[in-house]
C-alpha cells in the first residue's frame, strides 16, 4: 500500500468537498470497505483496474464508480490548487522531518499545511480550500 489510512481518508474527503473521481488510464483511485480498510487501484484503458495491492485486474463497471475516490498526485495537487486560485509561496523541508507549504490565495487570505511527507502537504492544502470553499458558498 502506497498511501497511509490518513491519506485515503482525506482523499475520501476532498470528494465530498467536489473533487469528483477521475478514471483515466493512470489515475490512482481508492475506494473504502467498511470492515478491510482501502483498496487503492491504477485507472487502465478499458476501463480496467489494477488493485495495488491484490494485483489482480478487474474491468470497472460505470455503475461502481460512485464507490471510489480519487488521489491526486503532488504535481495534480498544485494544478489544482492553482486553478483555484492559489499561489504556492512556500515549500521547504524542516529539520529533515517535516514538509511544510504556504499559499496565497485569491481572496487575499494565507494557508500554511504541515506533514511527514509532501504529498500529505499537498492533499492538506487542497482539502483546506476546497472545504473553505464549500463552505463559504452555502
Amino acid at each position: 500500500m502506497w498511501f497511509t489510512r490518513d491519506q485515503f481518508a482525506l482523499c475520501n474527503e476532498l470528494r465530498i468537498w467536489g473533487l469528483e473521481p477521475r478514471f483515466e488510464p493512470g489515475d490512482i483511485v481508492a475506494r473504502g470497505f467498511a470492515d478491510l480498510g482501502y483498496e487503492e487501484f491504477q485507472v487502465l484503458p478499458g476501463p480496467a483496474l489494477l488493485s495495488l495491492t491484490a494485483g489482480t485486474v478487474s474491468r470497472l463497471p460505470e455503475d461502481h464508480q460512485d464507490h471510489f475516490f480519487w488521489i491526486p498526485s503532488v504535481d495534480e495537487c498544485v494544478t489544482l490548487l492553482e486553478s483555484h486560485g492559489a499561489v504556492l509561496h512556500e515549500l521547504q523541508r524542516v529539520n529533515g522531518r517535516e514538509w511544510v507549504v504556504g499559499l496565497h490565495h485569491a481572496d487575499g487570505s494565507e494557508q500554511s499545511a504541515h506533514g511527514e511527507s509532501l504529498h500529505d502537504v499537498m492533499l492538506q492544502a487542497l482539502h483546506e480550500l476546497l472545504s473553505s470553499e464549500a463552505r463559504e458558498t452555502k
